[in-house]
């Protein structure tokens, strides 16, 4: 690959090819919207809706710069037609308000529902967990499962006992 093309495009390639996936998603889990997908030919990832001025990534903020990142992950599992229909995920909102999570777990519901995938999903927060399971629960005891795994308390040097 590397003697037919370089790093940047078949990035680029890669990207074009999910790009109306990445562009979709990332419009139903970013809120508000002020920006949407760019080209990631043009140096501008995200464009500002109100002036069109586009963005690189790192100037935006981490909730959005993470929408943007879930927004390609998914669209890249999506896509990956002869992978396992699974998804995991160990916390994916670390640095998203509520409201960006709410709408990336409504997001999830679907994906679990109508794309036929099974979640793993990850968290150390106990409120997104007990929201996650409040939103899931509904697919009863055979599709939802909660697993609670204790951690093991730390020595005096922050190691965990084991």
């Amino acid at each position: 690959l590397t003697e037919t093309a370089s790093l940047d495009q078949m990035t680029a390639q890669a990207f074009t090819s999910i790009r109306e996936k990445v562009s979709s998603i990332f419009a139903r889990i970013h809120t508000p919207s002020e920006y949407e997908l760019g080209e990631f030919t043009s140096g501008g990832l995200v464009v500002r809706r109100d002036g069109q001025a586009a963005h690189q990534v790192h100037p935006v903020s981490t909730g959005q710069r993470a929408a943007l990142a879930l927004s390609i992950f998914l669209a890249l599992n999506d896509s990956a037609d002869s992978a396992p229909p699974v998804v995991l995920i160990d916390d994916p909102v670390a640095h998203v308000d509520d409201l960006n999570a709410l709408s990336f777990l409504d997001y999830l519901l679907d994906v679990a529902l109508l794309g036929k995938r099974q979640i793993f999903f990850a968290t150390a927060d106990v409120r997104l967990a007990a929201l996650f399971k409040r939103k899931f629960e509904f697919l009863g005891r055979d599709h939802f499962r909660k697993i609670v795994l204790p951690r093991e308390p730390a020595d005096e040097h922050g190691r965990a006992n084991v």
